[in-house]
């Protein structure tokens, strides 16, 4: 069974923000899709534990212009 990180939110009139915060996390990986579906899942902790994450945006999303070394900090 996974576990849950713990996210931040915050947002802009033309902006989402959302901030994982799971330290020492292996594996990870982010999608954003643009039907507004934001989904996260890596392992993390001494038993790599699964932690996943899926958020269904209020509304679709624009993706381009996305890279994955910028975005996903």
């Amino acid at each position: 069974m996974s576990r849950h990180p713990e996210v931040k939110w915050a947002q802009r009139a033309d902006r989402v923000y959302l901030t994982v915060l799971l330290p020492d996390s292996k594996n990870a990986k982010v999608n954003l899709e643009p039907e507004g579906v934001f989904t996260f899942s890596a392992a993390a902790g001494a038993d790599n534990n699964l932690y996943e994450l899926k958020l269904d945006l209020h509304d679709k999303v624009n993706v381009e212009g996305l890279d994955d070394d910028d975005q996903w900090m």
